[in-house]
């Protein structure tokens, strides 16, 4: 059996959940070509609870800039500025603990970090679609612009983990992804009433 790197696993062994939350609504939407405003909005609302869920613990886990490795740039504050600049109200959330497993806290880091990443596409795909731009609504897709999923790539690759360890880290990751997954769910509800 071929050694999958942990980037290669996590992507391997999360594919189908990845999917999952593209698929469905409202961060499907994203992508659609009749959003407007009040769809985005709907999606910066699941990415807030989730973030919020998260950004706790990876500040605890990766939040020493001076390590010189991987750390973690809070990026909540960014989604609270595009939902106001959406004219949104900011959700109300109560922090999630701390996880305790640091391990499964790279599998959260990962799933935050490669939504980083995605936001280098959808960032010029919703500055055409809802003309705006960093400061008026798109400060979050336009995260990617301070390479922390680069800096994660790489760290990632200086790590040697045990398979127990590496279960771990992908048992954080499809928690976030389900983490995600139950976010859209709620919203779809809400909209349902």
């Amino acid at each position: 059996m071929e050694n999958l790197s942990l980037l290669a696993l996590l992507r391997q062994q999360t594919a189908a959940k990845h999917r999952q939350v593209e698929q469905q609504a409202p961060i499907s939407a994203l992508m659609s070509a009749d959003l407007d405003d009040d769809g985005y909005l709907d999606a910066l609302f699941v990415l807030h609870d989730f973030v919020a869920s998260a950004e706790r613990s990876l500040q605890h886990h990766f939040g020493d800039q001076s390590s010189g490795t991987y750390y973690y740039l809070p990026r909540l504050r960014e989604i609270i500025r595009d939902i106001h600049q959406l004219q949104g109200i900011t959700p109300t959330y109560q922090p999630a603990m701390v996880e305790p497993c640091f391990y499964r806290a790279i599998g959260m880091a990962y799933v935050i970090e490669g939504s980083t990443a995605g936001g280098k596409i959808l960032a010029k795909r919703l500055a055409r679609q809802l003309r705006r731009d960093r400061n008026s609504g798109l400060a979050y897709f336009n995260f990617h612009r301070r390479g922390t999923w680069s800096l994660f790539q790489r760290w990632l690759k200086t790590l040697q983990l045990n398979s127990s360890q590496q279960q771990r880290c992908i048992s954080g990751a499809m928690d976030g992804f389900d983490t995600l997954l139950a976010q859209q769910h709620s919203i779809y509800q809400q909209q349902s009433c």
